[in-house]
């Protein structure tokens, strides 16, 4: 995707990027079930939870972290869909979220590293501080319930 590409799907609105801050919630979920599991019980775990997660692009990702070896190939099938889609807004802001964490832990990138500065990023600098929160929330609640 070009940055001309980018510039002109990626006009969100503060509520756009509101309305993306459920998905950073399910991400997180995802990372750190798959780092402690691995990406065999990470596909049985998504598809037995799919009532909680629901959104198709989600879905579809998930399953080329799972089946898909080559982290360029998963960049290119994500990318074709969300090109494919023509998404804008919210949905572009969400889609591209999904994509670029799912590639990221492929590729075993850390996740204090893709919550911290990869997922903010995309949120800008007024949303910066809640994105990095919540990961840290998520992060201290998950080692809470791990002590107990």
């Amino acid at each position: 995707m070009t940055t001309d590409y980018l510039a002109q799907h990626l006009q969100c609105s503060r509520t756009d990027k509101q309305d993306c801050l459920p998905m950073v919630q399910q991400l997180l979920e995802i990372a750190f079930f798959s780092r402690d599991h691995g990406l065999v019980a990470l596909d049985k775990f998504f598809n037995a939870e799919n009532s909680r997660f629901t959104d198709p692009f989600l879905r579809k990702a998930v399953s080329c972290l799972v089946d898909i070896a080559d982290a360029k190939m998963i960049r290119q099938v994500m990318y074709n869909y969300i090109l494919a889609g023509n998404y804008t807004g919210s949905q572009f802001l969400r889609n591209l979220i999904i994509a670029d964490t799912i590639l990221a832990l492929h590729q075993k990138v850390d996740i204090d590293h893709i919550f911290s500065f990869l997922v903010p990023s995309y949120f800008g600098l007024e949303f910066d501080s809640t994105v990095i929160d919540m990961y840290r929330n998520y992060a201290r609640t998950r080692n809470h319930n791990i002590e107990e």
